[in-house]
C-alpha cells in the first residue's frame, strides 16, 4: 500500500527510552480535562485507501493523535508512543510530515495549510511522544 510506503524526510524525532502503552480509548479524548500537549486544528491526511487528501479535524491528548471528519466524529486514533514523526516529501505537498506508529507497518500522512502550522503540529507531536515515556516533555524534539 503505498501509505505504507517509506518516505524519507529531513526531520525526525525518536525516542529509545522503554516502550510504554497508550490508550485509544475514545473516552480519554472527551474526558480529558489536563491541559498538558493539547492541540487542535484542521490538517489534510492521506486516506488509506484511495489516496486522496481529506481535511480531518485532529485533537492531541496526551500520547494519543484523535481524527475523524469534525470535532463530534474525531474517534480515530494514532498512538504516539513510540511513533516515528518526520518530514514527507509526498503528492508534491509542501508541509507535509508524516507518523508511523510503533509496530504498525501503516504511515500516515498529514499536511498542514502553511509551515509554521506544520511545525507547530510537529513539535506538539513530538512532546506527547517524549512525554509519554517520561511522564513530562522533558525529552523534546528538534524540528527544523
Amino acid at each position: 500500500m503505498a501509505d505504507e510506503d517509506q518516505q524519507h524526510g529531513s526531520t525526525s524525532c525518536s525516542n529509545s527510552n522503554a516502550e510504554s502503552r497508550c490508550s485509544s480509548n475514545v473516552d480519554n479524548l472527551q474526558k480529558e480535562t489536563d491541559l498538558e500537549n493539547m492541540k487542535d486544528g484542521w490538517l489534510m491526511k492521506r486516506t488509506k485507501m484511495s489516496q486522496k487528501w481529506k481535511k480531518q479535524w485532529f485533537s492531541l491528548r496526551k500520547s494519543t493523535l484523535f481524527y475523524g471528519d469534525d470535532v463530534e466524529s474525531a474517534t480515530k486514533s494514532i498512538c504516539l508512543t513510540g511513533a516515528e514523526i518526520a518530514e514527507a516529501d509526498i503528492d508534491k505537498k509542501s508541509f507535509a510530515f508524516k507518523v508511523t506508529p510503533k509496530g504498525r507497518k501503516r504511515t500516515f500522512f498529514i499536511h498542514a495549510e502553511n509551515e509554521t502550522d506544520q511545525q507547530e503540529w510537529m513539535q506538539a507531536i513530538c512532546f506527547a511522544k517524549a512525554a509519554s515515556h517520561q511522564g513530562d516533555a522533558s525529552q523534546a524534539c528538534v524540528v527544523q
